[in-house]
């Protein structure tokens, strides 16, 4: 099974492209600014597509 992952993986394309060999390093993690008062800055979110529930949603609405 392992040689059959490795010709499948060796085959495809988009394996190839995504190789860390490929990639830019990605660079030090920066901290974000710590707002100074609340809801200064907000961000929103929709999560749609989700299976329905029994009151019949399908959408979950994130504020952040």
């Amino acid at each position: 099974m392992k040689a059959h992952i490795a010709a499948y993986v060796g085959k495809c394309l988009t394996c190839a492209r995504v190789k860390i060999e490929y990639q830019k390093p990605a660079g030090l993690l920066q901290q974000p600014e710590i707002p100074k008062w609340k809801w200064e800055q907000i961000s929103m979110d929709f999560v749609t597509g989700l299976p329905r529930s029994q009151r019949g949603n399908d959408t979950i609405w994130v504020i952040d």
